[in-house]
């Protein structure tokens, strides 16, 4: 029984077709002569120190609370809290 040549040629086409994809991503991309332009960006000393305060000391007394919590034996779990946040959570990414 001879097996025809149809599946080599599909997977030359399918080769080909990669190597042409390839090919034109490069194409597409900014070479190294063509400028782009750049952005500055200036944040206050005002949004600074408010990012600095919301960045370092709410989690911290958060973390320590919790920490305490578990350390005493009286950290609670609350699987109803858990799962509503999690449906919540589901339902967004559907969105």
């Amino acid at each position: 029984m001879k097996i025809g040549n149809g599946y080599n040629n599909y997977l030359n086409a399918v080769r080909q077709n990669q190597s042409n994809a390839q090919n034109k991503e490069l194409s597409n991309k900014p070479g190294k002569t063509e400028k782009e332009e750049s952005v500055q960006v200036n944040i206050s000393d005002a949004a600074k120190q408010l990012a600095k305060t919301n960045n370092t000391e709410l989690p911290s007394a958060k973390v320590e609370a919790i920490k305490k919590a578990v350390l005493d034996g009286t950290y609670e779990v609350s699987p109803e809290k858990i799962s509503s946040s999690m449906l919540e959570a589901m339902k967004n990414q559907r969105k």
